[in-house]
């Protein structure tokens, strides 16, 4: 992307930021572009606006907006769009955040396994399509639009299948390898679609779409596991993506920060 491109100030909507990898993105990309907005999603309105104060303590002076959203919530996410369209106007940065895991859950029945796996896949790959989908017109209305779907390591088979020592949540992992593959093929599409109708029939700007693994965190989502990275360190890579304006890192789509770099993550 050329410099003469660059956006002056963002509009970033992250998804399940009231606590957490959400919250730390929205706290550390405040810290480092105020002059860009940040719209705070969190199912509890009560629990958003303390998150507002916390990151306010922390020393934020960008713009934060709060917008009550349960991913799975059809209805709130088309009022969560158009509450964006009327506000402004537009989206620059989606970050597809919002998740779960349930660790040392062992189901036996079918009927139990069969819901445990339906609510991932819903939570982390169906909700995911229908947001991305719901906010692609204002995404379109972008100098530089880009979408961000926070992963895991367990969403990478190559990860997986390593010597290395890995969780053990088929269900949460299998809908991270969804989510991975559903952000490839959205990629393509959007790729064909301006291939398909050229700049001279459609104006409307390429979205990059891009895959964070943060990484075990050291929060509510892990039980708070001793070994696990601070959520602003994991945070990172997001921050990373969100403010690449120039293009730097379109040679890949699965991107880490590790040992003060950011690495291409393997399929």
């Amino acid at each position: 992307m050329a410099a003469s491109n660059t956006i002056p100030s963002k509009i970033v909507l992250v998804t399940g930021a009231n606590q957490g990898l959400g919250l730390a993105v929205i706290e550390s990309a405040g810290l480092r572009s105020p002059n860009d907005t940040y719209i705070l999603c969190s199912r509890d309105i009560e629990k958003g606006n303390s998150a507002i104060t916390h990151v306010r303590e922390a020393g934020v002076k960008a713009n934060l907006d709060l917008v009550q959203l349960d991913v799975t919530n059809d209805d709130q996410i088309a009022a969560a769009v158009r509450y964006v369209e009327t506000k402004y106007g537009r989206l620059d940065v989606l970050v597809n955040n919002a998740g779960f895991v349930r660790l040392n859950e062992h189901n036996t029945e079918l009927s139990a396994i069969r819901a445990t796996f339906n609510e991932y896949m819903n939570v982390h790959v169906t909700s995911v399509a229908v947001i991305t989908h719901a906010f692609t017109p204002l995404l379109h209305r972008s100098i530089s639009p880009r979408v961000i779907n926070v992963s895991s390591g367990l969403g990478s088979i190559t990860n997986v299948l390593s010597p290395r020592r890995m969780g053990r949540i088929p269900s949460y992992g299998a809908s991270k390898v969804g989510m991975n593959g559903l952000t490839a093929h959205l990629q393509v599409a959007e790729n064909d679609r301006v291939a398909d109708t050229g700049p001279e029939n459609d104006s409307r700007p390429r979205i990059r779409f891009f895959i964070s693994n943060p990484g075990v965190l050291k929060t509510s989502f892990s039980n708070y596991v001793a070994w696990g990275k601070d959520p602003l360190t994991g945070a990172e890579s997001i921050v990373q993506l969100l403010g690449d304006d120039e293009g730097k890192f379109d040679h890949g789509m699965q991107w880490e920060f590790e040992d003060g770099e950011m690495r291409i993550v393997s399929w």
